[in-house]
């Protein structure tokens, strides 16, 4: 009997297929705290996947709080060749960039993690954003479609802290000028 659960163990273990894990596509970093009136950075970036050959997504965004400023491709996919980079269509009244994409024009794909788009976004106003990831596709060298995981963002635009608005600035100005004639004239 122990001689057939030996064998039946190293069938097993023999035939087993490793797992492999599934690609996440995702916005980098997860949450973004930056100050109103500042421009930043958000990552679409991709890890764990297996001959990708090229990507499409779209991004959704509050407009009341951000404006994109530019899509520009990152250095993931052109690390296996020449590639196309469309940035994708920019609408800021709706909050969208749509058909952003990327290929490979050589026969071989990537594998790895890394960066696919790099998006410059304007804080404009007090708030928060979802960044979500829709319509994503990805494709390996024989144009197959690749499973994936998907993750949105967040971005928290505030205000500077440490540094005293020019109200703060007038109002502290007032107190101690009031502080300075009180004073004054207890003296007298």
């Amino acid at each position: 009997m122990r001689q057939f659960l030996l064998a039946l163990f190293a069938v097993m273990a023999l035939s087993a297929r490793p797992l492999l894990a599934v690609p996440i596509v995702s916005i980098q970093p997860n949450v973004s705290n930056p100050v109103a009136g500042s421009t930043f950075d958000v990552l679409v970036d991709i890890s764990s996947v297996t001959d990708l050959y090229a990507f499409q997504f779209d991004i959704g965004f509050n407009p009341t709080v951000l404006s994109v400023v530019n899509v520009t491709e990152g250095a993931f996919l052109p690390a296996g060749g020449a590639t196309l980079f469309i940035p994708g269509a920019i609408d800021n009244t709706a909050g969208t960039i749509s058909f952003t994409g990327d290929s490979l024009l050589g026969p071989v794909g990537v594998s790895g993690s890394g960066t696919l788009a790099r998006i410059g976004f304007q804080a404009n106003a007090l708030g928060t954003s979802t960044i979500g990831l829709s319509d994503v596709l990805l494709l390996d060298s024989n144009l197959s479609s690749i499973a994936f995981n998907s993750t949105n963002g967040r971005v928290d635009v505030g205000t500077a802290t440490g540094v005293p608005e020019p109200a703060t600035l007038a109002l502290l100005g007032l107190g101690l000028a009031g502080l300075g004639f009180s004073r004054r004239r207890t003296l007298n």
